[in-house]
């Protein structure tokens, strides 16, 4: 298949743990032929005291040397054997702001970032690139885990996370209790509300029993091994807990246009929740 991205951009706020980024997306670009770029972004606190509130000291601890950032990331990427081409941008600014203006939402790009809660909640709430956010050090990922939801976009990001990562092998996960039930749709409106997670809703057995033989014939046609959830303690905990005790490296996740199981805010509640890197695809 054809590239998925042609962009790779290391999305930085802080100098001191960039190393392993760098290391993943030199990496990374260099095996799918794609352009790499660095953008570092430092943000200023909202109420910046005036600089006569501040011992000369304070002032210069204050000031954020771009020349110095860049020559430091310049230094790293030639340790790594990157091309010298690569572009490096130092801003001061808003990295939501930053991020939304760098792509101009084309999806052809692939941010990659150190975890932060609080970034990282915006930028998935806010935009609508990929983002491959890492927690850990290490040189790769031999298991991979997909979360998926048996609707048509599962088969593209199965096939897309199957091309970024030709090596590792991949486990998929589905939770029947989040299906859409497509006949509650008419004229592209849900007429109710969709099974979900109250505790006290009569799960339908018919349909679960369509999940399975959905999820089953699945596997058989991408060769993926998986589990079909069934219901324990809840929603969230079940997938949480089977998370956690999967050897998963990496969790591939992706967003849907209608927020059911793979709802950015899930995405996000699983990212705070689990300790492991994500890639979330927006193809």
């Amino acid at each position: 298949m054809n590239h998925i991205f042609k962009r790779v951009v290391v999305l930085l706020n802080e100098i001191n743990n960039i190393d392993n980024l760098l290391e993943k997306a030199v990496a990374f670009s260099q095996q799918h032929e794609t352009t790499l770029e660095v953008l570092f972004v430092h943000e200023e606190p909202l109420f910046k005291l005036p600089d006569f509130f501040l011992s000369e000291d304070k002032k210069s601890q204050n000031r954020v040397d771009k020349r110095l950032i860049k020559e430091n990331i310049e230094k790293k990427l030639t340790k790594l054997g990157a091309d010298k081409s690569i572009s490096i941008m130092v801003l001061i600014d808003d990295t939501l702001d930053q991020v939304k203006a760098y792509g101009k939402e084309h999806k052809d790009i692939l941010f990659i970032t150190s975890y932060h809660e609080s970034l990282n909640r915006k930028l998935l709430h806010k935009t609508a690139y990929s983002y491959w956010i890492i927690k850990n050090e290490g040189e790769g990922y031999n298991n991979i885990l997909l979360p998926i939801d048996l609707n048509p976009k599962s088969e593209e990001v199965l096939k897309a996370t199957q091309h970024l990562f030709p090596k590792a092998e991949l486990r998929m996960v589905h939770d029947y209790r989040f299906t859409l039930n497509t006949s509650l749709i008419e004229d592209d409106h849900l007429r109710i509300a969709p099974i979900v997670s109250s505790i006290d809703i009569e799960i339908n057995q018919t349909q679960k029993e369509r999940q399975k033989e959905l999820f089953e014939a699945c596997k058989a046609n991408f060769h993926i091994k998986g589990d079909f959830i069934e219901e324990n303690r809840g929603l969230e905990e079940d997938l949480v807990e089977y998370i956690e005790k999967s050897e998963a490296e990496l969790i591939v996740m992706y967003p849907e246009e209608i927020e059911l199981f793979l709802s950015s805010s899930l995405i996000i509640k699983l990212l705070h929740r689990v300790p492991k890197d994500f890639l979330v695809l927006n193809i």
